[in-house]
């Protein structure tokens, strides 16, 4: 496993394929599935070996249920083109993902209306004073079931100057929503920073409940006693939190291991056939152990949604700016061309100007250190300064201007 991983941090895609925008093979075409690593068809920069985007993904690495185990989708990077953006002009901001995204959002319009659309606020500022002259509502347009999706907005003011983010927020307003195969995108998790995170799940609105009664050693029947409503094909089965029962009281065969648990709250385990109100069966095999609380619910166990999602605490590991002073747009950073000499080193991993590339230096068998440091024009936000009558600064988007 030592070139690719199975969590949700973008050194985990498969390793023998770039991070660099101007490649076709680069991995951020990579998404994870519930197959595993898979390239996307039907990416028209992306050499997918099918322009068809209907057609079956390529899979890379075989990694069962792998999206299922990352518990929430995360926002890995954000692009943008250079360059002016003309008075009533568009601008797109792309935006990537460690997962396919499916949206439902209301078809965009060249206006600054909202509602039930999913969208990104952009600041329009002054170029010399720096100060907001307006707000830029990009609205989704593209890229539903694909881990890349495209906002384009529509400049409303007359004013030349630069742009930056309002507040850091992917937006999600009305009956609009982000859905990824971890659930949902914009779900709450319990704790960050490290590769495998909490997901904070609701009892389902309308349930049914009971105890196992002796215990289940890899098998697909379960019997309960203690029932309080009724038991049913379709439902799913979840751990009930209450009670002295463990969150991860299920290990079933739905992950990526043997003891894999996500089955205790992932809504993945179906009742396929019901014997009895004390005994039924499973979609697969499990191991649970006697007097565990279980809820079985046909609208299965609700998350927490929020109506926006930070883009400053996104990144691989949900608590990382994609968007900050430092951060780099899709495709550049410690990943590219540059930074792929980071697989033949042993410095500095953080980008400072500090890693060595080990090179031969030419005198027989020796090896010696090449300092290198990564690409800045791939930064997202550059501090733009201005003087005028009224002078001013601001972390504007690097390389756009407003005409």
């Amino acid at each position: 496993m030592a070139i690719w991983g199975k969590t949700s941090g973008e050194e985990s895609r498969p390793k023998s394929l770039p991070m660099d925008s101007n490649s076709i093979y680069s991995r951020e075409f990579v998404t994870a599935t519930d197959k595993g690593w898979v390239m996307q068809p039907g990416t028209a920069s992306a050499a997918t070996g099918n322009d068809n985007a209907a057609a079956d993904p390529e899979i890379l690495v075989a990694i069962r249920n792998l999206s299922v185990s990352f518990l929430s989708g995360n926002l890995l990077s954000v692009d943008f083109a250079d360059g002016a953006v003309a008075d009533s002009g568009t601008f797109d901001l792309v935006l990537t993902f460690d997962e396919e995204i499916t949206v439902t959002s209301a078809t965009r319009t060249a206006n600054q209306v909202v509602t039930n659309k999913v969208f990104v606020l952009l600041t329009e500022l002054g170029g010399t004073d720096m100060a907001s002259d307006g707000t830029m509502a990009c609205q989704y347009v593209s890229g539903s079931g694909t881990n890349t999706l495209t906002f384009r907005g529509v400049r409303s003011q007359n004013v030349a100057g630069f742009l930056s983010f309002t507040d850091n927020f992917i937006h999600v307003n009305g009956t609009a929503t982000l859905q990824s195969d971890s659930e949902t995108f914009a779900g709450i998790l319990a704790e960050s920073g490290t590769t495998s995170v909490d997901s904070i799940v609701l009892d389902a609105s309308s349930a049914a409940a009971g105890q196992v009664n002796g215990a289940v050693s890899d098998s697909t029947t379960i019997t309960v006693n203690n029932v309080t409503g009724t038991i049913a094909v379709g439902q799913v089965v979840t751990v009930n939190g209450e009670g002295s029962a463990p969150a991860a009281s299920i290990t079933s065969e739905n992950g990526i291991n043997a003891s894999d648990t996500s089955g205790s709250t992932d809504n993945t385990i179906t009742i396929t056939a019901v014997a009895s109100q004390t005994s039924f069966t499973v979609s697969e095999n499990v191991t649970i152990a006697d007097d565990i609380n279980l809820l079985f619910s046909a609208d299965a166990g609700e998350g927490i949604e929020q109506n926006s999602v930070s883009m400053a605490l996104e990144g691989a590991d949900g608590a990382t700016s994609v968007v900050g002073e430092s951060a780099y747009r899709t495709g550049f950073g410690l990943d590219t061309i540059v930074g792929r000499v980071s697989l033949l080193e042993d410095g500095d991993q953080t980008g400072s100007g500090n890693s060595h590339l080990v090179n031969e230096d030419g005198n027989g068998g020796k090896f010696s250190a090449e300092s290198f440091t990564t690409d800045a024009t791939g930064l997202v936000l550059d501090e733009t300064k201005t003087l005028g009558s009224a002078s001013g600064s601001a972390f504007t988007l690097k390389g756009v201007t407003t005409a």
